[in-house]
């Protein structure tokens, strides 16, 4: 179970580090089929790059912190 923490921690790592306003823009979710998916989806959309960009790097860290503890 540790070696799916530590995978999902660098991935989000990395992918939270390289974040920038030209992918904040294009990673739009589109519809989802669901109503509760849309309006998370909607959600998302209008968060600034830079706190999405902080929340990736705050996932990675806790997955990293966790797969070291397990």
């Amino acid at each position: 179970m540790s070696i799916v923490f530590l995978i999902f921690g660098i991935g989000f790592l990395i992918f939270g580090i390289r974040h920038n306003p030209k992918i904040h823009e294009e990673e739009g979710f589109g519809h989802s089929g669901s109503i509760l998916g849309d309006i998370i989806a909607l959600w998302l959309d209008k968060l600034p790059y830079w706190f999405t960009k902080i929340i990736y790097v705050l996932i990675g860290i806790v997955c990293l912190i966790v797969s070291f503890c397990l």
